[in-house]
């Protein structure tokens, strides 16, 4: 049996999904300078969302088969179909986030506009 060089496609991108934002997909693929830097960002708190950009990032270039061992060498046994279905979920996702965000801003813009009518309103009398 011929042994594999490089590291598991499939283990890569668990890590990546589960622990994305502490860079332990980059611990495990070798590139440990930059995976300390994730886990540093992550740790600081409100550097966070830019380690989780980070990691959606490495996530879509793992599932389209672009992330490379830190020697240069492929991750093996990639499977297509899991790639696909992070790609469906992540986009979903920001969707979701998205969606979630332009709703709370629109009810508070709404709710300040109704309060500050009502308040003008009862000052003039």
């Amino acid at each position: 049996m011929e042994e594999q060089k490089g590291k598991n496609w499939l283990a890569t991108m668990l890590a990546c999904c589960f622990l994305g934002p502490l860079g332990m997909h980059r611990f495990y693929t070798g590139k440990k300078n930059t995976a300390w830097l994730m886990l540093v960002l992550t740790l600081l708190t409100c550097t966070f969302p830019i380690s989780c950009i980070w990691s959606y990032v490495d996530g879509f270039m793992i599932a389209l088969g672009k992330f490379k061992h830190a020697d240069g060498s492929e991750l093996y046994e990639r499977i297509n179909w899991v790639g696909v279905v992070y790609i469906v979920l992540a986009i979903l996702g920001i969707v979701f986030v998205l969606f979630y965000f332009t709703t709370i801003l629109a009810l508070a813009g709404a709710m300040a506009g109704g309060s500050g009518a009502g308040a003008g309103a009862g000052a003039r009398f």
